[in-house]
């Protein structure tokens, strides 16, 4: 099952406790430590070749995680939960690949990305566990992992969330002490269950209030849901489409991450799932065809007035990853143009840049991220009159993420520089009640906003 092959194995056993083995494989070889007074075994699989080694982690866990006898001195004990069986895992890749092999490209390689270092290495997650591993769509790898980061939880509190009668405060409020969950599109970090909202109020709401009523609303990428259902909380909003290349991955996030499309709590939401409600439209294609097609210059500039958008926000992927289906999305003035044409009078436009500069690197024209760069000027060729950036630091990145709005009219900027107030005022009218009478933002508001208004010192250049 597990696609090794056995030359030879040797144990031994130790005078004080436990037992060694090495095994000798084709493809390497492997060796287990026990200890028994600890309830632990150990295990180092070493293989050869490119084959990740994720599938066979059941495999390891049926054969290895024996539950402890019946009768033990810890039956009666409140922790019991602590003895059952649990394992704890990291997968490194061998050898010598980036900067030594001239054809190697690491984009093409999730294991090579945040996904294979940032993650699959960390042996200190107390729980990490696959819900789709290396699912290959038609565009990307993508990876769905569940983890507890002993940092921001731990392992006891949420065995005690599981429980329904013991009266502990974990079992009382068991959605403080779910798993983290963790998108990953090929090998990229794109979104947490816990810093999502951060993300996507950050990305929405600050273009949408700084509209004064914004009715359409097109969403470009956001597979996830997520940034549709910020949308859909705005009572002004009367269609909103969502143009999103790959349809699997749609389906993948909507059976393993609910979460991020849920729209049950919303009074004037019509589904369950933000994806069904009557306002929503999803659209299955290219957004660069697409707006083309129907705001480019073979539609004499611009199309239907009734067709346009109020606001346009694009949640593709971060335009300083080599990625293929990013595509033309932050390069193409023929692209920038049609959205320019897409949005009405008083448009807004919001993309997500990735991470933010360090303000010790190279101005973004000619650094990493001149992607950036080009798409400021294609904007502002087209004639988006103000264009600011603004950084979002609390979405569970390993660094702040940078947005960008464009405004069509400068009229509008007057209303990006409202006070905390003003925004509070607007908000409450704005969004759409809640059934369980909670907030319905988790994170963002007045003096958030007031965050925004400054843009950070890494995004100058002198």
């Amino acid at each position: 099952e597990a696609q090794v092959t056995m030359v030879s194995y040797h144990c031994h056993s130790l005078p004080v406790m436990g037992v060694s083995c090495v095994g000798i494989l084709l493809e390497s070889h492997i060796a287990v430590h026990t200890f028994p007074p600890e309830g632990i075994i150990i295990m180092d699989l070493f293989t050869c070749g490119d084959r990740a080694l994720i599938p066979i982690l059941p495999i390891v866990e049926k054969l290895f995680a024996i539950p402890p006898p019946p009768g033990g001195e810890n039956d009666d004990d409140k922790e019991q939960i602590f003895h059952e069986p649990r394992m704890v895992w990291s997968h490194k890749r061998r050898g010598f690949r980036d900067g030594f092999d001239p054809n190697w490209d690491k984009y093409e390689h999730p294991l090579d990305q945040d996904y294979g270092i940032d993650f699959m290495r960390k042996h200190d997650l107390d729980r990490k566990v696959p819900l789709v591993f290396m699912e290959e769509t038609e565009f990307q790898h993508v990876d769905i992992f569940e983890r507890i980061d002993p940092r921001l939880n731990s392992f006891g509190s949420y065995a005690r969330s599981l429980s329904n009668d013991d009266g502990s405060y974990e079992s009382l409020h068991p959605e403080l002490f779910k798993p983290d969950k963790v998108l990953y599109l090929d090998g990229v970090q794109q979104s947490t269950l816990y810093g999502e909202a951060e993300y996507h109020e950050g990305l929405v709401h600050p273009g949408m209030i700084t509209h004064p009523n914004p009715k359409r609303v097109a969403i470009i990428g956001g597979g996830e849901g997520a940034t549709l259902r910020e949308v859909l909380k705005h009572n002004t909003v009367k269609e909103a489409f969502m143009v999103e290349i790959d349809g699997e991955l749609v389906e993948l996030c909507k059976e393993h991450l609910p979460e991020w499309s849920n729209c049950t709590d919303f009074v004037g939401i019509d589904a369950d799932s933000c994806f069904d409600d009557s306002r929503a439209s999803v659209v299955y294609g290219d957004a660069f065809g697409w707006f083309i097609d129907r705001f480019g210059e073979k539609k004499g500039g611009g199309g239907n007035e009734e067709e346009k958008f109020d606001v346009i926000i694009m949640d593709a992927l971060d335009p300083d990853k080599f990625v293929a289906i990013v595509g033309s999305l932050y390069k193409d003035n023929q692209f920038v143009d049609a959205l320019f044409q897409g949005l009405s009078e008083e448009g807004v436009f919001v993309a997500q840049m990735g991470e933010t500069d360090s303000i010790y690197e190279p101005a973004v024209e000619v650094g990493p991220f001149k992607d950036k760069a080009h798409m400021m000027k294609a904007l502002e060729s087209v004639g988006f009159q103000t264009l600011l950036n603004y950084d979002e630091g609390h979405s569970h990145f390993d660094a702040p993420w940078n947005m960008l709005v464009a405004f069509k009219h400068n009229k509008s900027r007057s209303r990006w520089y409202r006070n905390a107030a003003e925004i509070e005022i607007d908000l409450h009218q704005r969004l759409l009640q809640t059934k369980s009478g909670d907030p319905p933002l988790r994170y963002f508001d007045g003096a958030t906003m007031m965050g925004y208004q400054t843009t950070t010192r890494s995004q100058e250049t002198l």
